[in-house]
């Protein structure tokens, strides 16, 4: 259903959840960029494209719930972590494969936030599944499924906007490339980067 090319192994879930106030920091920041960058691009191309508006205020209003709810579980269960040095290697690895390969255009700003949305959606469910019969797990639940639909709106405005042809072809290349970039980061307490033991996807 995602169509990711790289799946990434149960002992992820593990692995993150050793030390779960520097994970759910990571996520809320993951969160709050999220609800940023459906902001920013309704500012570039909201005026050219004014059916954007509902679809992407709605996704961005969903996203800083979504910060508000995990800056909640950090502060009832943890003392607030020590932020991060650097910036998310993972979202500046996809933006400048799109730039690198000659695009950055508006398709590829929709499909990049699709891969973002998609890798989020199967994360979620490793940890939904790791956590199971938790409330931390009924959360993860929710968020699958609330990344699932935004990974499918990005893509359907893809299609909409290029016809299906260009932006799946276009979708599948930047499948690929997302593959061999989270393949190659190092694992760490975030939600995007990589695992200790890696496992292709058949």
């Amino acid at each position: 259903m995602l169509g990711l090319h790289y799946r990434t192994p149960r002992a992820w879930a593990r692995q993150v959840l050793s030390d779960p106030p520097q994970f759910l920091l990571d996520h809320y920041f993951c969160e709050l960029k999220a609800a940023a960058m459906a902001r920013r691009t309704l500012r570039i191309h909201g005026k050219r494209r004014p059916g954007l508006k509902p679809l992407l205020n709605a996704l961005a209003d969903e996203e800083l719930e979504h910060a508000a709810q995990v800056e909640r579980l950090i502060k009832e269960k943890y003392p607030w972590p020590k932020a991060p040095k650097g910036g998310n290697a993972y979202a500046q690895g996809l933006r400048r494969l799109a730039s690198l390969e000659g695009h950055g255009s508006f398709l590829d700003m929709l499909l990049v936030c699709s891969l973002i949305e998609a890798r989020s959606a199967e994360r979620f469910r490793l940890l939904a599944d790791e956590l199971r019969g938790q409330a931390l797990g009924g959360f993860y639940e929710d968020l699958y499924a609330s990344e699932v639909n935004h990974y499918t709106l990005f893509v359907r405005l893809g299609v909409d906007f290029f016809g299906e042809e260009q932006a799946l072809r276009r979708l599948e290349e930047l499948r690929i490339g997302e593959a061999n970039l989270i393949r190659g980061l190092p694992a760490l307490p975030r939600m995007h980067y990589g695992c200790a033991d890696f496992e292709t996807a058949e």
